[in-house]
């Protein structure tokens, strides 16, 4: 595969906010169907693939827009490359599998540069929109258009030119008629000048700038090296949306009669980078006086289910162990009874749903379903005896369910993602079983001889050390690079076992101690892939509890560090989840919130984080049947996924009623007397927060 030199963080942003000319003002908003971080990511290396996340135009569903997506890729994969055309034949020549992979909303793709501009920048609402599909005619009178098309973008890149080239007469004729829809290509030059640059420096590697330690500009501003290549930029650009794709190509005819808002062929509404995920990493209890509460109300949470969305937890822990009392009255440990009922490992997910299963060539899927089979199986946990059988069958059901367009059925992929009892020696972290010990952690040892019978010294103990949970693993133990895409499908899998449920919900509350940055150029605030599929989880009756993050300090600021304000993190930007930072663990009022837990308020204003709760030094069960003191928000947020259990526990009746439970959590906090961006409505108050009810 050739190598290409990064293309300067500082032309991609000039060109993609519109300052794109001498002496323009400033755009700090974007235009066209793609964020700007999978601009970033391409400008990088353009000949590495990257992974992506699209949502499909309104009233079409995401299994209709997937296949539409995987079969146009897979045709122009077919596509031999000529000479003229250096992106095709530099990048990435054997293409093999696209990796459409659809959830309920969203799907994913991996694609390569051209890809992403020929195949489905093509099929988006914005590209229908602007008209840009006139630009692949081959008639006369789209000539025109191209002609000023690349005029235009020349002239705002600053050419200098003392007379503009004269039109010729066929053009002049076009402009005369077609003033709408030169109007609507004009609008879209920002996109399609970068469109230009990617294309140019694809070619000819020569004209940019010397890579340098930070990908930057330094002898010469965006400006003016934008002017200096201004017709080459415009040339490149109208040549690439030109380039005649075979008709082959274009996306299959869909339910687009079931959408009115629709334009042409168009199934896309939106492009965005599948971002990585990060980990946010018993005094405590009595911070938040969950000893009390249990002393005063005698709550137990045996009833109770939480899903831990995180690293995994190592069930084999002591701290997981389940406890039964007798008719002596005497807890007594169940043997080989572990209060984590399931565990489902779903990040490969993106290659169980994945299109590429619906390949004609029986030989071709049965490579793939093998591949899929031994990559399950690497993952840590014991699988089922009849893994292989199983999951060879249901593999090709999955396969016919999407030939058919329909989304998988979970019921088929449940087999392939449940992992048997986990000592955790194979996961990627401790963390996942730490956040799950804050919350649910019951571990005892025997007791001193001499003493009652079944007397057992208290090592560790929880908030809720009746609690049953779910342990749904996003976090891959080998691939450093875990994107959301897996949380999203996680919380929808939360929402198919509660479906499934006939009465009370199996799961009634779900963790997340994870983080994801909010990249202000890309997003709404809180209209994130992960922050809408939160709020969704949310709205059909699930409390999520969310860490804010651990950005609330900039060590790189002056080199001393500073507070850092707006650093919430996805998913504690959504507005419906219960958004977590951190104070100390014994002493919040003298020492507030912690230096590192991130501050509000949100990109778009509203005041986060919810809560705090204790994020320092708090200790938890790991891997090995060991303990250890961690730090972060991700510490903090079992605390309150913690209380919002006990609350319905106590309460019944407020099951399926996350927005009440978050509103009682929130009205009942302790005061600090720190900043409303900082500690949110306060420290969380278990004891309060029953009382009050």
């Amino acid at each position: 595969m050739a190598s290409f030199r990064p293309i300067p963080i500082q032309l991609v942003e000039h060109f993609l906010l519109g300052h794109a000319g001498l002496g323009e003002l400033q755009r700090f908003t974007q235009d066209g169907g793609i964020v700007a971080d999978v601009w970033l990511s391409f400008a990088q290396n353009l000949g590495q693939p990257r992974v992506i996340l699209f949502t499909p135009v309104d009233g079409i569903p995401a299994i209709e827009a997937a296949t539409a997506v995987h079969n146009a890729l897979s045709r122009y994969r077919e596509y031999r490359p000529t000479e003229d055309d250096p992106l095709r034949s530099k990048i990435g020549a054997n293409r093999k599998w696209t990796n459409v992979s659809p959830l309920d909303s969203f799907v994913t793709a991996t694609v390569y540069f051209d890809e992403l501009i020929r195949v489905i920048l093509p099929m988006t609402h914005w590209w229908a929109s602007k008209n840009l599909e006139m630009l692949r005619d081959e008639r006369q009178a789209a000539a025109g258009l191209r002609f000023n098309l690349e005029s235009y973008i020349s002239d705002r890149l600053g050419r200098a030119r003392a007379t503009p080239r004269p039109a010729p007469q066929i053009v002049r004729e076009f402009l005369e008629g077609s003033r709408s829809s030169n109007t609507k290509v004009r609008e879209a030059t920002s996109i399609v000048a970068l469109i230009g640059l990617f294309a140019a420096a694809g070619s000819d590697a020569r004209i940019l700038p010397e890579p340098g330690p930070s990908l930057h500009l330094d002898k010469e501003g965006p400006a003016a090296w934008s002017a200096r290549h201004a017709e080459r930029i415009a040339r490149e650009a109208v040549r690439e949306l030109r380039r005649s794709i075979s008709p082959t190509l274009l996306p299959p005819k869909i339910a687009i009669s079931a959408n009115p808002h629709a334009t042409g062929s168009a199934v896309v509404q939106r492009i965005f980078l599948d971002r990585e995920t990060h980990l946010a990493e018993t005094e405590a209890l009595c911070t938040v006086k969950a000893d009390a509460a249990n002393r005063v109300f005698d709550i137990s949470c045996r009833s109770m289910t939480w899903a831990i969305v995180d690293s995994g937890i190592a069930a084999a822990h002591p701290a997981f162990d389940e406890y039964q009392k007798g008719p002596d009255g005497i807890e007594r440990r169940m043997p080989g009874r572990r209060r984590i009922r399931a565990t489902f490992d779903l990040t490969l997910i993106h290659r169980i749903r994945n299109l590429d299963l619906t390949v004609d060539d029986e030989m071709a899927r049965d490579i793939i379903i093998e591949d899929i089979i031994n990559d399950l199986r690497r993952l840590p946990g014991r699988r089922d005896s009849n893994f292989e059988q199983g999951a060879r069958e249901n593999l090709l059901l999955i396969a016919a369910q999407l030939k058919r367009r329909l989304l998988p059925d979970w019921a088929l992929i449940e087999p392939l993602i449940r992992v048997l009892e986990d000592d955790g020696a194979g996961l990627s972290s401790d963390h996942g079983t730490h956040v799950a010990g804050i919350l649910a952690a019951d571990w005892r040892e025997p007791g001193v001889p001499g003493l009652l019978e079944g007397a057992e010294q208290i090592v560790l103990r929880g908030i809720c050390p009746d609690i049953s949970l779910y342990d749904l693993r996003v976090m891959h133990p080998t691939n450093v690079k875990n994107t959301e895409f897996a949380i999203i499908a996680a919380l929808e899998f939360v929402r198919h076992l509660n479906g499934r449920a006939a009465g009370p919900p199996l799961i009634h509350g779900v963790n997340i101690s994870l983080s994801i940055p909010h990249e202000v150029r890309n997003y709404g605030c809180g209209a994130t892939p992960v922050c809408v599929a939160c709020d969704d989880l949310v709205q059909s009756g699930v409390v999520v509890v969310a860490a804010a993050g651990n950005r609330g300090w900039n060590e790189r600021e002056l080199g001393f560090g500073n507070f850092v304000f707006c650093s919430i993190t996805d998913p504690g930007n959504a507005q419906r989840v219960i958004t977590v930072g951190a104070t100390h663990r014994t002493k919040p009022h003298t020492y507030g919130v912690s230096y590192f837990s991130s501050r509000g308020p949100t990109g778009d204003g509203r005041a986060k984080p919810d809560l705090v709760a204790p994020g320092e030094k708090i200790r938890g069960p790991v891997r090995g049947g060991a303990d250890d003191e961690l730090d972060g928000t991700s510490m903090a947020a079992p605390f309150v996924s913690g209380a919002a259990a006990m609350i319905m526990a106590r309460n019944r009746e407020l099951m399926r009623n996350p927005q009440r439970i978050k509103e009682i959590l929130c009205a009942s906090a302790t005061d600090l007397g720190r900043e409303r961006y900082f500690q949110g409505s306060g420290l969380v108050d278990v004891l309060r927060a029953l009382q009050s009810i």
